[in-house]
């Protein structure tokens, strides 16, 4: 090497350094300025949420003055009259007096949030989650053709409901003549700009709370946060669209779909199941970073076992999805974040589609950059509404790993993603250029997750049988049995999408004789009945009189 080559490679390792530490140091800025930002909220009548309290804001540096105590009542669901009394009069007149925001007349007279310091609100497992309608219900002896309590404005599906989560009633803190029936709408909906750098409102708040069935699991959420912030957040996307033509219903599979392609443009391989079914029961869901679908009432199929990276983001769209974070089996949210999942999105109520968090604009921002609370904020068309935010409101996964190529704690076991996402990344929106790109990464270093990933893009733009001949390499290539087996699955859907049953059939049964899993071979039988369905039983023998 010359010495003017040498002087030149010098120049750009300095460069390079100098460049992690400018970005390590404009991330540091950007987590104070959050965290300064950032109340933090606890229940004084349970010393388990005071000490989660502590330990969040100790990890996330928040300042001990933001983190104060509500001596509010200990159930999840509570009246107006005890939201109002215990919770939201008692955090106005703390904003006021700790000079959170400063608040003037409007023109119109009244009050108003000019300035707000406190952008974010964390509320420990502790605070209740949701609010009852002040609606009267039918009395329990009506008659079945008694006129029912008259609701307000008529009854209008949306305008006549007053139930909300607590942590959507909360982020609208600041409008003063909110009279709680029906919704709000969003000025930080779709927008693009951190919270902090952004006009919007000043008296919006991006409220979020750390809860779950259990403590411990709290705690696990903001650890596993912090894991994923400094080492990134590697694994597959699972989204599971439903396929269904009614127009009434297309938005949420478009949601889905959009929120898939945005998940390859950045570098994120996607497993996309694409029928009305949810991940079934035996499909191995491993390394699990991204979940997205809907529309099941409680978590089954593949989530009732699913294997999570730590950090992992996951949602599922249904009306009741966190009726309850108590019951680590009910519904969907809690399930999630026991199962290992450490953010998701829920609905306390029925939201109807189009209020529900937009999971295409949530994942769009997460990918971004954004931290969980703006992503969420951002997807949210109403506020004062029934969604709830469960997961550090601060929480970065793709701040630095995902969206820059640049990984703050090197980790061995996820240095074949950062390869598998790189290449993806170099033809992004460009199916075809980013098929080529991770052809030719698979052929230099095979392995099963490699052309399981191409396979999936192949699938994703209509190449079934290149992606079937993928899927055999990499179910040769997989060590791990439950990996090996998801190929397998994966080739038979896509057998059946090109009605190869013939072969699909000789695959299954060659399969079965092999020994499975009580619930991958239940799998295999089931699918095998869709290929070929069984003959019905004989009909019983009539008794003779």
């Amino acid at each position: 090497m010359t010495a003017c080559a040498l002087k030149f490679s010098t120049v750009l390792v300095a460069l390079a350094a100098f460049l992690s530490v400018a970005r390590a140091d404009d991330n540091l800025v950007g987590q104070t300025r959050e965290a300064d930002a950032t109340l933090v909220v606890f229940n004084t009548r349970d010393p388990e949420s005071r000490a989660l309290a502590e330990y969040y804001a100790e990890r996330r540096r928040i300042p001990a003055d933001q983190v104060i105590g509500l001596d509010c009542p200990l159930e999840e669901e509570i009246t107006r009259r005890q939201f109002t009394e215990t919770i939201e009069q008692p955090l106005r007149t703390l904003f006021e007096r700790n000079k959170w925001w400063s608040v003037a007349k409007s023109p119109r007279g009244q009050p108003e949030v000019k300035t707000g310091r406190i952008r974010f609100i964390a509320l420990m497992r502790g605070i209740p989650l949701k609010i009852l309608t002040t609606i009267p219900p039918p009395a329990p002896n009506a008659a079945p053709d008694a006129t029912p309590p008259p609701r307000p404005y008529g009854g209008d599906p949306v305008r006549s409901h007053d139930e909300a989560a607590v942590d959507s009633e909360l982020s609208v803190l600041g409008a003063f003549d909110n009279e709680h029936f029906g919704v709000l709408q969003n000025p930080y909906f779709r927008r693009f700009s951190p919270i902090l750098d952004s006009s919007i409102t000043p008296g919006l708040l991006l409220v979020a709370r750390l809860d779950a069935p259990t403590a411990d699991t709290v705690r696990r959420m903001i650890d596993d946060t912090l894991l994923a912030e400094r080492a990134g957040l590697y694994g597959w996307a699972y989204i599971d669209r439903r396929s269904i033509p009614e127009s009434a219903y297309r938005e949420g599979d478009e949601w889905l779909r959009q929120a898939a392609a945005e998940c390859w443009n950045h570098g994120i391989p996607v497993n996309l199941e694409n029928t009305p079914a949810i991940f079934p029961a035996g499909f191995p869901v491993t390394d699990a970073a991204l979940y997205y679908g809907w529309y099941a009432s409680t978590a089954g199929g593949a989530m009732g076992a699913p294997q999570f990276v730590p950090g992992a983001v996951a949602v599922h769209i249904h009306s009741f999805s966190a009726g309850t974070l108590r019951d680590p089996n009910a519904n969907w949210a809690a399930p999630l974040i026991t199962r290992g999942a450490a953010a998701t999105l829920g609905n306390v109520y029925e939201p109807y589609l189009d209020l529900t968090p937009h999971l295409d604009v949530f994942n769009e921002r997460l990918l971004q950059g954004f931290n969980f609370a703006e992503s969420a904020y951002t997807s949210f068309k109403v506020l004062s509404w029934m969604t709830t935010v469960i997961g550090d409101p601060l929480y970065r996964p793709f701040a630095g790993a995902q969206t820059s190529g640049w990984q703050r704690e090197p980790d061995p076991t996820t240095a074949p993603w950062i390869s598998l996402s790189k290449q993806l990344r170099r033809g992004t929106r460009s199916g075809p250029m980013q098929a080529l790109y991770l052809e030719s990464l698979a052929k230099e270093n095979p392995s099963g997750l490699n052309y399981e990933a191409l396979a999936m893009l192949q699938s994703f733009h209509n190449e079934p049988r290149a992606a079937l001949k993928s899927l055999e390499l990499a179910g040769t290539l997989y060590k791990d049995p439950a990996k090996s087996f998801r190929t397998l699955i994966e080739r038979l859907r896509i057998m059946q999408s090109l009605a190869n049953k013939t072969e699909a059939l000789k695959l299954i049964d060659r399969s079965l004789r092999r020994t499975q899993p009580p619930d991958r071979a239940k799998l295999l039988t089931d699918i095998r009945h869709e290929i070929a369905p069984p003959p019905p039983p004989p009909s019983p023998t009539p008794k003779k009189p």
